[in-house]
């Protein structure tokens, strides 16, 4: 995703999500949408949205969970999306 997708992209989920407008006015950054425990396709191997946040954790970020959205906005109930910010 380029960096002026990127910021479509968050503007768009932004406007619709207070959760995530109050985030993104925090500093938090977006980091990536990540399957909830046992959401992933079959045959899938990815990281789950607990994996993504233990390993940010231990990186030092405070983390934050939200509703993730697709690119045209439509929630996305399979996934988690994963934010960060600098203590």
């Amino acid at each position: 995703m380029a960096e002026t997708e990127k910021e479509a992209y968050l503007a768009l989920i932004a406007a619709q999500d207070p959760q995530i407008r109050a985030l993104l006015d925090q500093g938090f950054a977006f980091v990536t949408n990540a399957f909830k425990p046992g959401a992933a396709p079959s045959g899938m191997k990815a990281r789950t949205d607990r994996e993504h946040v233990r390993r940010l954790q231990q990186e030092g970020y405070q983390v934050e969970v939200t509703a993730a959205y697709d690119e045209q906005g439509q929630l996305r109930p399979t996934l988690s999306a994963i934010w960060r910010k600098k203590p």
